[in-house]
């Protein structure tokens, strides 16, 4: 039979309020009482509800981490583990724990329903809110921003865009300009970007910026939806490369770039002969695992989580923080996958 708090409390002799009192480590209580308390538990090797202790305190000591909807498991991307590995180097020392909140693909489709993120946060079962990814659709949710404005504890991953709230961000915009800027210093002047549709909204400006910086660069975009996207990747390819005339091709993960490389093979377009790709790494050393080697910008994910985490807690706790918005830098590790071309 499962033991409550009222077992505990009714053998104890004591009210429930007062073993909760205990259970929280809260002051003023008769030590008499607190002994009687122990007893009971131990006799009925009873173990508090993380739950049901937030619920007495206001607090539950669980963190949200928000996951926006995507076509595999949250388990499938590397960038999520990283980012939790991250997470989890702060929480368990702080005495919190993490709670994982996906989201359903038809949620893109039915924005009149509200994110599955504001169910934890009004029952109160988490005291934080770390979102994996602050896209397009994030930015223009109604939810998120009334958030923001209410100083809701929340960290987004992305850039800065509101003036509340507190983020980290790896320099999305800047590391994709240099991309284009290592495939154009080396001859290419047509080439591919592909990247996910919740990310429109950088690439505007990216390829705006490109088009004053290098006139003669001409950046294709390709946004790959959530639904089927291994196929839409090889209609693209087998039309940008083999009929528009692309040299060169930015993916935006290792596991986009593995598909890709797959792709190139069935279309016969060798790498980097044929076609130089250059892509984007969550874990260091992961696109060295491919053949070919892959040149790749390595993001920090793991640092990106645990800054969110620090950052989140000492919002909780009402502590003053060095910044509420954090840059990290991204490096590029060259190999064997980016060609020279010569110009004319």
């Amino acid at each position: 039979m499962a033991v409550s708090i009222h077992d505990v409390a009714k053998r104890a002799g004591v009210s429930i309020s007062t073993v909760s009192r205990i259970l929280n480590n809260s002051a003023n209580v008769n030590e008499k009482k607190a002994e009687a308390v122990r007893e009971a538990m131990e006799y009925y090797h009873y173990e508090p509800n993380q739950f049901g202790r937030g619920l007495v305190k206001q607090k539950s000591n669980m963190i949200g981490v928000y996951f926006p909807s995507q076509y595999d498991s949250i388990f499938e991307s590397t960038y999520n583990l990283e980012l939790l590995k991250g997470i989890e180097r702060v929480l368990p020392y702080q005495n919190y724990s993490m709670v994982l909140i996906n989201e359903t693909a038809e949620y893109e489709h039915r924005r009149q329903v509200q994110p599955r993120y504001l169910e934890f946060i009004q029952q109160k079962k988490i005291d934080g809110l770390i979102m994996s990814a602050a896209g397009d659709a994030f930015m223009r949710g109604e939810v998120f921003s009334k958030l923001l404005e209410e100083g809701y504890p929340l960290v987004y991953i992305g850039k800065r865009f509101h003036q509340n709230g507190m983020n980290v961000y790896a320099q999305f915009e800047k590391y994709h300009m240099q991309m284009l800027r290592e495939l154009y210093v080396r001859g290419h002047r047509r080439v591919l970007m592909i990247e996910g549709e919740y990310h429109k909204i950088y690439m505007d400006h990216i390829v705006s910026a490109m088009r004053t910086e290098l006139p003669e660069l001409e950046v294709r975009i390709l946004l790959l939806e959530n639904i089927d996207f291994r196929r839409h990747l090889l209609k693209a390819v087998a039309y940008y490369i083999g009929e528009d005339g692309c040299t060169a091709v930015c993916s935006p993960t290792i596991e986009t770039t593995r598909v890709l490389l797959g792709i190139c093979a069935q279309l016969s377009y060798p790498i980097p002969e044929r076609v130089s790709v250059i892509s984007v790494e969550h874990r260091q050393g992961d696109g060295a695992l491919e053949y070919p080697a892959v040149s790749a910008f390595f993001v920090p994910v793991i640092d990106m989580g645990s800054g969110a985490a620090d950052m989140l807690l000492q919002a909780i706790r009402g502590e003053k923080t060095e910044g509420d918005s954090v840059e990290y830098e991204t490096k590029l590790i060259e190999r064997n996958s980016v060609n020279s071309l010569q110009t004319v």
